[in-house]
């Protein structure tokens, strides 16, 4: 895969993630409910973003693998995953704020966890490559 692309694909998921992470955790500071569901609706856009990325196979993991070392590729479908992960938590999270059920907040913070790994995730793919 073109560096290039490489850069441009998880650059571009990489910050619309922290700035869905930062939109969360202003919300629970200022109290706001229209940035958490701005927050959330973000994770499920990049989440819908990184499903568009994997189904129209625009990562595409070599065959052979030299030396058994795992390629970026196949650790960038990885971080793609957990991003379309993110998006059905987020979208599952936006209903839970929408019906006002107490589950919502124990989403969320799962949520937070789950895109910091991924955050930290692509940055290290970042620099490998």
């Amino acid at each position: 895969m073109d560096r290039h692309i490489f850069l441009a694909l998880t650059t571009s998921s990489q910050w619309m993630l922290f700035l869905a992470i930062i939109l969360i955790i202003f919300s629970w500071i200022e109290q706001k409910k229209r940035i958490l569901q701005a927050g959330l609706l973000l994770f499920f856009l990049v989440g819908t973003l990184s499903l568009w990325i994997i189904l129209g196979k625009l990562i595409s993991v070599p065959d052979v693998l030299p030396q058994g070392k795992i390629p970026t590729e196949a650790k960038t479908l990885t971080y793609f995953y957990g991003l379309v992960l993110t998006g059905i938590l987020g979208l599952a999270s936006f209903l839970l704020e929408w019906r006002q059920s107490k589950w919502t907040k124990p989403v969320n913070i799962a949520l937070i966890g789950i895109a910091v790994v991924l955050f930290f995730m692509v940055y290290h793919l970042q620099q490998q490559s």
